[in-house]
């Protein structure tokens, strides 16, 4: 008589030596699943980073800046109405000709909040891209600087966003231009 899949199921994880299948694992596997368990790991596809940042970008800026506090998103309304601005977007205020510093700054905190807190739905590397754009478009912009960041610090953080393949072109732009007034070609 032949016995049902369940037992056949169990008798074959009684088999079944995990420290063996460790210790068969590829060490870049491992490594893998380690870090993702500490939070260092790659979680995302490039293809899915693509379109969070797509998403993100067109994100109603109020909206997301009015969650870091409800002062924050008075003071958002005032800003934009004072300037006369339609700023809908994340991407409609780091490519306006000339937005509102104070308005890039709570951009800057907002991505800095999210890249601090194991808690943020927002993925590490698109708060670091929102971190990056948003000194960026200040520095283009503005001619401003709204960070304490070193210059070589800032240069590799524009390195490393220029280098992410779910970077749209205009932020590529942006951060090229950054790079240049960085670098003292102003």
């Amino acid at each position: 008589m032949p016995r049902p899949a369940t037992y056949q199921w169990v008798s074959l994880m009684n088999e079944f030596d995990s420290q063996q299948a460790v210790l068969r694992s590829a060490p870049e596997r491992l490594s893998a699943v380690l870090h993702a368990a500490d939070g260092q790991g790659r979680l995302w596809q490039p293809s899915e980073l693509a379109a969070i940042f797509k998403h993100q970008m067109s994100a109603p800026v109020g909206v997301d800046l009015g969650v870091v506090g409800p002062a924050l998103s008075g003071k958002l309304r005032v800003l934009c109405d004072a300037e006369g601005l339609l700023l809908r977007s994340f991407s409609d205020l780091l490519h306006h000709p000339a937005p509102p510093l104070e308005l890039l700054e709570l951009i800057k905190d907002f991505a800095k909040l999210h890249r601090s807190s194991a808690e943020s739905e927002l993925p590490n590397e698109i708060a670091t891209a929102l971190y990056f754009l948003s000194i960026a478009a200040s520095l283009v912009r503005c001619g401003k600087r709204i960070t304490r960041l070193s210059d070589e610090a800032l240069n590799d953080g524009f390195a490393w966003l220029a280098e992410q393949a779910w970077l749209d072109e205009s932020g590529r732009r942006l951060v090229s231009e950054a790079r240049r007034i960085l670098s003292g070609g102003a």
